[in-house]
């Protein structure tokens, strides 16, 4: 079968679909072109992002911008995450830096390399994986203490529980860091 016959790969991953929702609630209502400029993509794109959440009933759109229905709030629910860019120095490969975290997910993570590897696949240099236990966060696999004043912030900006997991994903700018906590952190959600 010939390739062309399914046309251009879409400049987009599920994990920015599902970032495009959670924005529309954020900022709600938001136009396609600020959603864009947002999430770091083409208007083309974008275009193709709100048809997928139209035709699933998430959002509506309105003079204004998009809006969330009572399906999309539904769907958000829990999952929403946070984003806090952070510089952790040198304990990421990067320039920029952006941590998110997910809920009771330690027993889904081995070493972390897995989240590593998920956020390379878009675009990011890596993932540095967290864990929160014994009231404690520490560096997955590793002896290296974490830097308190480095702590302190992740603490009080996600205030997590016992087995909650907090990723950070790394790059040269923040939509490739953003990008990259983001599918780490989906890679756990599942």
């Amino acid at each position: 079968m010939n390739s062309s016959n399914f046309g251009p790969r879409p400049l987009f991953d599920e994990g920015q679909v599902r970032r495009a929702l959670e924005l529309i609630g954020e900022h709600e209502p938001i136009g396609r072109k600020k959603l864009a400029e947002k999430l770091g993509i083409g208007e083309g794109s974008m275009r193709t992002i709100l048809n997928r959440l139209k035709e699933k009933g998430l959002i509506t759109s309105t003079a204004r911008g998009h809006v969330l229905t009572d399906k999309g709030d539904r769907e958000l629910g829990e999952r929403s995450r946070k984003f806090l860019e952070i510089d952790v120095g040198d304990l990421t490969v990067g320039k920029v830096s952006v941590a998110t975290m997910v809920k009771d997910a330690i027993e889904k993570v081995r070493r972390g390399i897995e989240q590593r590897d998920e956020a390379i696949k878009v675009g990011a240099q890596g993932a540095t994986t967290l864990v929160y236990r014994d009231e404690d966060l520490e560096l997955l696999c590793s002896e290296t203490q974490l830097d308190k004043e480095i702590k302190s912030e992740l603490l009080e900006f996600f205030q997590p529980s016992e087995n909650d997991i907090i990723v950070i994903g790394t790059a040269d700018s923040k939509k490739y860091a953003e990008r990259g906590a983001l599918a780490a952190a989906e890679s756990l959600s599942d």
